[in-house]
């Protein structure tokens, strides 16, 4: 009895995954459907715009060039390209994000481990970071008074004269072989 069993419960299994097969299937339609939908409203609605306020709802790049593109060969182009309105992005979150570490970084005097400043930015924005290194780097780049004085340490510097340091120092590294060099040609 067993052996039917197993063969039924194999049949069973296989019926299931034919099932979500179809299930999956039909989401995907209905969700392809609705993209398409929204679509199309949204091509509606962007010309009921453009004909009741008379301008259009996109603004075109060429309006905003003083001289048409060209291609190599000398013809001019004519392809409009549209720029809908601005969105929230993604990028105003991340952005809220570097301006938090960097006004908690200034705020606090001794360097901070990463995971504390993880937190705190996560408690002040509501935003989650999913990767603190990377987004570290990228709060680095964006000011370079921010450094990393060792591992999972993050620091705000003050003085400028320290951040002008390191670039200074490698300038004269860079020209002190040519100046030995010189000299030993000289010889």
């Amino acid at each position: 009895m067993t052996i039917n069993e197993r063969m039924a419960l194999k049949i069973r299994l296989e019926q299931l995954e034919d099932a979500e097969i179809r299930v999956i299937q039909e989401f995907q339609k209905e969700r392809e459907y609705i993209f398409k939908r929204l679509r199309e409203l949204d091509e509606k609605e962007g010309q009921q715009a453009e004909t009741a306020s008379g301008k259009p709802e996109y603004v075109s790049f060429n309006t905003l060039a003083s001289v048409p593109p060209e291609t190599s060969g000398g013809e001019v182009l004519t392809k409009e390209r549209k720029v809908r309105k601005s969105r929230p992005s993604r990028r105003s979150k991340s952005g809220k994000m570097r301006e938090e570490a960097i006004q908690i970084l200034k705020e606090v005097s001794e360097p901070i481990r990463g995971a504390e400043l993880q937190r705190m930015i996560e408690e002040k924005t509501g935003f989650k970071i999913a990767n603190m290194t990377s987004f570290m780097k990228s709060v680095e780049k964006l000011d370079p008074r921010i450094r990393k004085p060792d591992r999972g340490l993050y620091q705000f510097v003050n003085d400028t004269a320290n951040t002008e340091e390191p670039h200074q120092e490698m300038e004269q590294n860079e020209h002190e072989p040519e100046e030995n060099e010189a000299v030993a040609e000289q010889k």
